[in-house]
């Protein structure tokens, strides 16, 4: 199969992932804040999947004449006006995948502004639970040790 042709076909895979990857960050910003893990793992299995992507979109690059241009090209990052028109269906590919990135910058620090606000939300509640008559009175009766059965100090009066 043709380089080119493979390096479009990788790049047509990753703008799947990416835009995969921008629905479940989206719906980080309004999901239950149970399902928060889950997404957040999802997102990871995407990520791992698009640096191997790119890794392999970086060896066929390197198998080409001039890998520099062609690991540009695949990025978006060129004169489109100087491609050859061989390469005019990988550099569309590659603006689409740049779109895609584009707008999740924005998302991706409106999502982890969620999961931190989650995270402070629940260190809230930790130090409630900390500080209530319940949690004082366990740790006094571990402290005593009342809950031990050992003797007193007084012995069994």
């Amino acid at each position: 199969m043709d380089i080119l042709l493979q390096v479009q076909q990788l790049l047509s895979e990753k703008n799947a992932l990416l835009r995969r990857f921008e629905e479940i960050t989206q719906d980080m910003l309004s999901c239950l804040a149970q399902e928060l893990e889950g997404q957040v793992n999802a997102r990871q299995q995407l990520i791992e999947r698009l640096e191997q992507l790119d890794e392999q979109i970086a060896a066929l690059c390197g198998q080409l004449p001039d890998p520099q241009l062609a690991l540009a090209i695949c990025s978006g990052q060129c004169n489109a006006e100087e491609l050859p028109e061989a390469w005019q269906p990988v550099y569309l590919q590659a603006l689409q995948n740049r779109s895609v990135l584009s707008r999740l910058i924005e998302s991706d620090l409106q999502a982890a502004l969620r999961l931190r606000l989650e995270q402070e939300e629940i260190l809230e509640q930790i130090r409630k639970n900390n500080q209530g008559v319940h949690a004082k009175a366990a740790r006094f009766y571990a402290a005593s040790g009342l809950g031990q059965n050992r003797q007193s100090r007084l012995g069994n009066a």
